[in-house]
């Protein structure tokens, strides 16, 4: 059994939304964040082992608002919309070491929201005065997904490197929309991380 205990490090989380949220109304860019967390393998044979850890992560994004018009003339921009998620993960991988310390790994892991919130600067512009509001308690993101994470790893002496990228495989946008029910679509998450992390034999 060996277990390997990976320290905080940055992780670009990739847009936890899609580019596009409902309709043309945003832009994203990617959030970094961090995660840390622990990870046990068990090798079968040697070239062949199965791993299961457990990481807190920082996920969300950054959008820039291009603003829209609904149907009854009411002028909605947003600026400055920033979603901020804190996740547990959990991957269950195959490990197939290819070449001495060098790993391919793949399989599947559950993600749990366990906070989120998303700010920004929602002006709304109608015949009345217009009306602005800064922040939004919590966005439209489902508390449960489910990813597919591949990934390569490299082992020297006991310290491991590991890059992941890991596909969502299910929609992680909720029902209701923060603005109308009507801007409805799919999200699916997106995740590069890497890792450095001290292995235990």
């Amino acid at each position: 059994m060996v277990c390997r205990i990976i320290p905080p490090t940055f992780v670009p989380p990739e847009q936890y939304f899609d580019k596009r949220v409902g309709e043309d109304y945003f832009d994203h860019n990617n959030k970094v964040g961090l995660v840390i967390g622990a990870e046990g393998e068990y090798h079968i044979t040697d070239m062949f082992g199965l791993s299961l850890g457990v990481f807190y992560a920082q996920e969300g994004a950054n959008y820039k608002g291009e603003g829209f018009t609904s149907h009854e003339g009411i002028k909605v921009n947003v600026d400055n919309l920033k979603v901020n998620l804190d996740c547990i993960t959990v991957s269950i991988l195959a490990n197939i070491y290819v070449w001495k310390g060098l790993a391919l790994k793949t399989g599947i892991q559950p993600e749990f929201a366990v906070g989120k919130k998303a700010k920004g600067d929602v002006t709304i512009e109608y015949d009345l005065p217009s009306y602005k509001e800064t922040t939004f308690e919590k966005p439209n993101v489902k508390s449960f997904s489910l990813s597919i994470p591949v990934g390569v790893s490299y082992e020297f002496k006991n310290v491991v490197a590991d890059l992941r990228y890991s596909f969502g495989i299910t929609n992680i946008r909720s029902e209701k929309h923060f603005f109308q029910n009507s801007h409805s679509g799919s999200a699916y998450n997106r995740v590069l991380s890497f890792t450095l992390g001290y292995k235990f034999q």
